[in-house]
């Protein structure tokens, strides 16, 4: 049997054997199909219909119904084992060296471990701990079933993505609970910071979804360009400052990873286009203009020793994450850990007790979390959940697949954003937050490494 089933195992679903043949030609590379490889089973049409249907539900209703990302993530787990089983043959081989796909399963595994450790480091034990890191392991067998489906039908997931920044943006104009204070809009179970990014995600890879692989019709463009507008707007009535740093970010690797297609003046015209888009921006939007000048005047206030602004508040919960790393390098404080040690920190003047407030909820730095409460194997275990996939998107960039092509720089959008959103806040101490990245990732892995010959 395939590669993908030894891997499925890895996942839970045992009694599925494996095979470490490498890739036909050079690893890592696209290699032609073969009648043999060709020769093999698909999965039923409504299996199909099932699973594709659930990856266009889940970004639609991911910020409108609260927990529903986490429900469809289950029935994709569900059904998974199903396709693998349908659908069988060495194609996959030919299309991803199973060295890689292993890498990927280890370092979606890593998180859970890295929990293991420290919770046996410090003999601190809760079930809660793993609640969203799981959701990189469940994420294994969905990515390896994606990639066994017709990739021409999984691009309607670009349509998800519009429908749901756009309904991101409904909800908020809806929603009763919706502020939290001046310039700061969320829904009634999501923060303004967290509503902001994803909405920012939905937006992002709406538009970098049109014309995928085709050329779309009106309507999906139209369409496309409006979850665009939507998840920018509600991600400026956020307030959400830490994901509006994705965006050069983003166009500056869009710009040099398109240097070679596009004529250098064009490119130009873009970058300069780009940047008097943000000056505008800054001086003609009241939110961008309010959030963008608070930073200014919080450090400002910092220098002057005033350190509960917002500004000052993160810079302190990180001196404490790193005095904590210094004296646990290895495996932290454990999950929890930062939370339990507020008080003592308040009561030793390391944190004033605004500050210590804000570190009852979180750390706001996806990598001072690790650090602090997982030692170097968290930190290790974050990296290998940003930057595996990062590697096999790229690899995946060379593709002559217009839709295997479009779906690598996708991924490598969505991993560069999350990167950046995880410096300012801990991105993945929600469940759902975690559920969407791994989600995302791995159908989006599972189209640009796709083994379907249609």
């Amino acid at each position: 049997m395939g590669v993908d089933r030894g891997l499925l195992a890895c996942s839970a679903y045992a009694h599925l054997g494996i095979t470490t043949a490498p890739a036909a030609g050079s690893p890592g590379r696209f290699a032609p199909m073969t009648p043999v490889q060709s020769s093999r089973r698909r999965a039923s049409v409504p299996l199909q219909h099932a699973v594709v249907a659930l990856v266009v539900a889940y970004p639609v209703l991911l910020l409108v119904v609260d927990g529903w990302v986490n429900t469809l993530f289950g029935l994709l787990l569900v059904l998974s084992p199903f396709v693998l089983w349908q659908v069988d043959g060495p194609g996959t081989r030919a299309q991803l060296d199973s060295r890689r796909v292993w890498r990927y399963a280890l370092a979606m595994a890593a998180l859970p471990f890295a929990v293991l450790l420290a919770e046996w480091a410090n003999h601190r034990w809760a079930w809660r701990f793993y609640d969203a890191p799981s959701r990189f392991l469940f994420a294994v067998p969905v990515f390896l079933a994606v990639r066994r489906l017709p990739r021409r039908r999984l691009r309607l997931i670009g349509l998800g993505f519009a429908a749901g920044a756009i309904a991101a943006l409904v909800e908020v104009t809806l929603d009763p609970n919706r502020s939290f204070g001046p310039h700061r809009i969320g829904t009634s179970f999501l923060n303004p910071i967290h509503f902001g990014d994803l909405s920012l995600s939905l937006g992002l890879l709406a538009a970098l979804s049109i014309d995928w692989g085709t050329r779309d019709p009106l309507w999906a463009r139209v369409l496309k360009a409006l979850g665009l507008c939507a998840g920018l707007y509600a991600s400026v009535l956020s307030g959400s400052r830490g994901g509006w740093v994705a965006l050069p970010v983003l166009g500056a690797g869009w710009l040099w990873l398109h240097r070679g297609q596009i004529p250098s003046a064009r490119l130009w015209v873009t970058a300069v286009g780009a940047v008097a888009a943000g000056v505008a921006a800054y001086l003609l939007v009241p939110e961008i203009h309010h959030r963008i000048g608070l930073i200014v005047v919080d450090l400002v206030d910092f220098r002057h020793g005033m350190d509960n602004t917002s500004v000052g508040i993160r810079f302190q919960l990180w001196r404490v994450a790193w005095m904590l790393f210094e004296q646990h390098p290895l495996f932290g404080v454990g999950p929890g850990g930062f939370k339990a040690v507020m008080p003592q920190m308040l009561q030793a003047g390391q944190l004033t007790a605004l500050a210590a407030d804000f570190g009852r909820q979180e750390v706001h730095s996806e990598i001072m979390s690790k650090l602090s409460q997982m030692g170097v194997f968290g930190l290790a275990a974050l990296m290998s959940a940003y930057f595996v996939p990062f590697a096999l998107f790229a690899r995946a960039l060379p593709s002559q697949d217009a839709m295997r092509r479009r779906a690598a720089e996708m991924g490598l959008a969505l991993v560069a954003c999350f990167v950046v959103y995880g410096l300012t806040v801990e991105i993945f101490i929600l469940s759902m937050s975690a559920a969407f990245f791994t989600l995302t990732t791995a159908v989006l892995l599972g189209v640009a490494w796709n083994d379907s010959p249609e």
